[in-house]
C-alpha cells in the first residue's frame, strides 16, 4: 500500500465529517442548508475523488 491510501482514508472521513456538520469547501464554504444542490454536487465529487485515491493507493 502507498501513501495514497492513507490519504484516500482521510479524504473519506473528511467527507464524513461534512455530511455531519453540513458543510463542504471548494474555494469557498458551501452550506447544506442554503445551496443543497451544489453541496451534494460537490459532496459526490469529492466522494468520487475519496475512493478512485483509496483504489489507486491498494496497487
Amino acid at each position: 500500500m502507498s501513501i495514497w491510501f492513507y490519504v484516500g482514508i482521510g479524504l473519506i472521513l473528511w467527507q464524513l465529517y461534512d455530511l455531519y456538520i453540513g458543510v463542504t469547501w471548494t474555494f469557498r464554504p458551501i452550506y447544506r442548508k442554503y445551496e443543497p444542490i451544489t453541496y451534494w454536487l460537490v459532496t459526490i465529487i469529492w466522494i468520487i475523488i475519496a475512493i478512485a485515491t483509496l483504489i489507486s493507493g491498494m496497487y
